[in-house]
């Protein structure tokens, strides 16, 4: 799970990870349409401000779509609402399509899967043991995206108890996410089945960030 506050630059984040490790993914954007997807996918690939990206889509369609070609290991799921019916729907089109499960599952956000009715937090909880029986069952590594709450600033991630709704019991691994006054993406790890861990957000790695460009690269000391 990645968790922050909205803007915070969680989708840029795992945009970057579905990209670079080039392995066959399913990418549920719920909360980002095909177009802008598109054009943040395009900057982050060639190095142009999101506003160059769109006006490249429009004027220079063949080189786009040349550049595009780099998400070509990426199969996008962009309905805004999907149940879980749906998803599963879409790891069964997965396989057929490549003739084998996804190795990564992106879920941008854990708040826009519908499980058909419900209170939202239970919603949530629901939803995350579903998507924790998905993983076992195809051996992929899911990613979900979620949110923390507003009253808590971090210092400087959000804590582990900013999660919304509960939903922290379930992942193997948890980091938060936020920008910094410098401009950097702090990632924090607040819980790490597998290593070390800090729940109050203060021991976090810092990225060179520009939402601008879709820039997010290692920090060179």
């Amino acid at each position: 799970m990645i968790a922050g506050q909205p803007g915070a630059g969680k989708s840029t984040l795992a945009l970057a990870l579905a990209l670079r490790m080039r392995v066959p993914t399913l990418y549920f954007s719920a909360d980002t349409g095909a177009h802008t997807m598109g054009m943040r996918c395009l900057s982050m690939l060639s190095n142009k401000t999101q506003e160059e990206a769109e006006l490249s889509l429009q004027k220079e369609p063949a080189w786009s779509n040349k550049v595009l070609q780099d998400t070509r290991h990426i199969m996008w799921s962009f309905d805004s609402s999907p149940t879980l019916e749906d998803m599963d729907t879409e790891v069964k089109a997965f396989e057929e399509l490549w003739g084998t499960p996804p190795m990564l599952i992106v879920v941008d956000n854990l708040i826009d899967i519908s499980d058909g009715g419900g209170e939202e937090f239970s919603q949530m909880r629901q939803t995350m043991k579903e998507l924790k029986y998905l993983a076992r069952m195809t051996n992929a590594a899911v990613l979900v995206l979620h949110h923390t709450s507003e009253a808590y600033d971090g210092n400087p991630c959000p804590p582990r108890s900013a999660i919304q709704g509960k939903v922290s019991q379930l992942p193997g691994l948890i980091c938060s996410v936020a920008q910094t006054a410098t401009g950097d993406l702090a990632v924090a790890p607040l819980k790490n089945r597998y290593g070390k861990a800090d729940p109050s957000g203060s021991t976090a790695t810092f990225l060179v960030f520009n939402g601008e460009s879709m820039l997010l690269a290692d920090r060179v000391s």
